[in-house]
């Protein structure tokens, strides 16, 4: 479960991330199909990502888009343009 003091196990933010997961299956950052059965531990299933990062001012319930759990950790903190 998330650290509660992170803010990712905020309710608003929770809610967001159930409806982009119902509405996206398409990687934002290598355009590739999201199975978004496989275990969240997978390297290649779903996750939320924060187009502008959080740690660059990023809000918490700012624009999120879907990614692929490898995608968006080699992405990092950085903005794609």
């Amino acid at each position: 479960m998330p650290n509660p003091r992170s803010g990712l196990a905020h309710r608003a933010y929770r809610r967001a991330r159930g409806r982009l997961r119902r509405e996206s299956q398409t990687c934002h950052i290598c355009t590739g199909t999201i199975d978004v059965t496989l275990p969240a531990t997978h390297p290649r299933s779903w996750t939320a990502d924060h187009v502008i990062p959080r740690s660059k001012g990023g809000a918490l319930l700012g624009e999120l888009k879907a990614a692929h759990r490898d995608c968006n950790a080699s992405k990092g903190n950085k903005i794609q343009t």
